[in-house]
């Protein structure tokens, strides 16, 4: 049966039919299933599973997981997102799963985590990804972020939270490494927790997934971080830091008699001072900004006292360099808050939130190896510069695509031209050593 409709514009009549051949919008995936094969994805998610399947009808636990990293791909923020996915035979056959699961089989999956399965799967994943990458960089970024909840799910209390007050919350830490997106170490904790809580563990953590040829010494984090215990323990591994200061009323009141401000730039002026906070076994430098606060212009700072025209910042530091040096070292820092957005917006890492908290942080963790995944991804398309994945999906992912046959060949003919072919060509013959514009697996005629 035919349908009928008409265009927006013009008035001009569309006939609508339906058709059973198998169409796909996300061709695209092509080339994240391409990089996963290079690098071996798969054995690494077998080494890092522990799950043994006895029954013949049971999934694949590598299936389940590549379904997940899929429904990610393509935007989904809930397992039932992952759902509509289902019946989507072309990236069935890209992934090459036996069948596509359905939420509750995802739902089943994250529940067999336990504590001791999280930490020794995910570690073991980590590591493997960063054998796989070429990270040069020196500094660590560590900082923490909150996530809404919308029940009553393990680990959602109320906590600090200064957009949505009373609204019960996940408080994760992550660690990044380098200036290219790469997440090293995450954790999962409760709303009710403090930055600092469980930091100097974590600390060790993230070190010790590292390969020895990757040295870390430096080491950045924001104001939740500078309390005693996690200070000692950085300067306990011997790596230079920069850590935001809290101002405490001691501290607020050596501020205020500091007389020696020098302008760097036109509106910022810096000074130094030493100091010990309440608890501080010894006293540490600290560096003091303090930025004219221009009407409507955003500074990173607080006001002090009772004038309002100026916005004040601290930063507990054992560099040796002078005071704007390291202030602007510690304005990199904010790369990592960029990194939480995305991870959020494009990724839905504040999505996925199961009844048992520890599904919930497999889910969370798995989203950080994804997004570690497309990081190097972009590495090897050679990305000059990083693209969101929102962007990635636009411009890479969304493919139209119809998978049919060719003898006994499965084909998938894409629908691509101009220069978005041409690319496209270029990133299957990295990841495919036979790829030709006519190549058996991609077909665009």
């Amino acid at each position: 049966m035919e349908y009928k409709t008409t265009s927006l514009l013009g008035s001009k009549e569309i006939g609508i039919t339906f058709t059973d051949k198998a169409v796909t919008p996300w061709g695209g995936l092509t080339l994240f299933s391409g990089l996963a094969r290079q690098i071996g994805l798969e054995q690494a998610l077998r080494d890092a599973l522990p799950f043994h399947l006895t029954s013949p009808n049971a999934t694949d636990p590598v299936e389940i997981v590549l379904a997940f990293m899929a429904g990610v791909l393509t935007g989904s923020r809930r397992l039932a997102h992952v759902e509509r996915l289902r019946w989507d035979e072309g990236v069935r056959q890209i992934l090459g799963l036996k069948r596509f699961v359905s939420d509750t089989t995802l739902a089943r999956f994250f529940r067999r985590f336990t504590a001791g399965v999280v930490t020794e799967s995910f570690e073991s994943l980590m590591r493997w990804q960063l054998s796989k990458t070429g990270l040069t960089g020196k500094t660590l970024d560590l900082d923490s972020t909150i996530m809404e909840r919308y029940g009553s799910q393990e680990g959602s209390l109320l906590g600090f939270n200064p957009k949505k007050h009373r609204r019960p919350t996940h408080h994760p830490l992550i660690a990044t490494l380098g200036r290219r997106p790469w997440v090293v170490h995450a954790w999962l904790r409760a709303g009710n927790t403090t930055s600092s809580s469980g930091a100097a563990a974590f600390l060790d953590e993230t070190l010790a997934l590292l390969p020895a040829d990757m040295a870390v010494r430096f080491l950045r984090a924001d104001s939740g971080f500078g309390v005693e215990p996690f200070l000692r323990r950085v300067e306990d591994k011997g790596l230079f830091y920069a850590v935001a200061a809290r101002f405490s009323l001691g501290l607020k009141r050596l501020v205020a008699g500091i007389t020696d401000w020098r302008e760097i730039e036109a509106g910022i002026t810096v000074s130094e001072t030493a100091f010990q906070a309440l608890g501080w076994s010894r006293s540490r430098r600290i560096i003091l900004i303090r930025q004219h606060a221009k009407e409507r212009d955003f500074v990173r700072g607080r006001e002090l006292f009772d004038d309002p025209a100026y916005a004040y910042q601290a930063i507990s530091t054992n560099l040796k360099g002078t005071p704007e040096a390291i202030w602007r070292y510690y304005r990199g820092h904010a790369e990592i808050e960029t990194k939480i957005r995305e991870l959020k917006w494009d990724y839905g890492i504040d999505g996925f939130c199961q009844q048992k908290f520890f599904a919930t942080e497999a889910a969370f963790r798995l989203v950080c190896v994804t997004y570690n995944l497309i990081s190097l991804l972009q590495e090897r398309l050679g990305k000059k510069t990083h693209q969101t994945l929102g962007t990635l999906r636009g411009q890479l992912l969304a493919c139209g695509a119809v998978v049919g046959k060719a003898g006994r060949r499965t084909i998938l003919r894409l629908s691509l031209s101009g220069p978005w072919r041409e690319q496209f060509i270029a990133g299957l013959r990295l990841f495919f050593s036979t790829a030709q514009s006519n190549c058996g697996a991609v077909e665009t005629g």
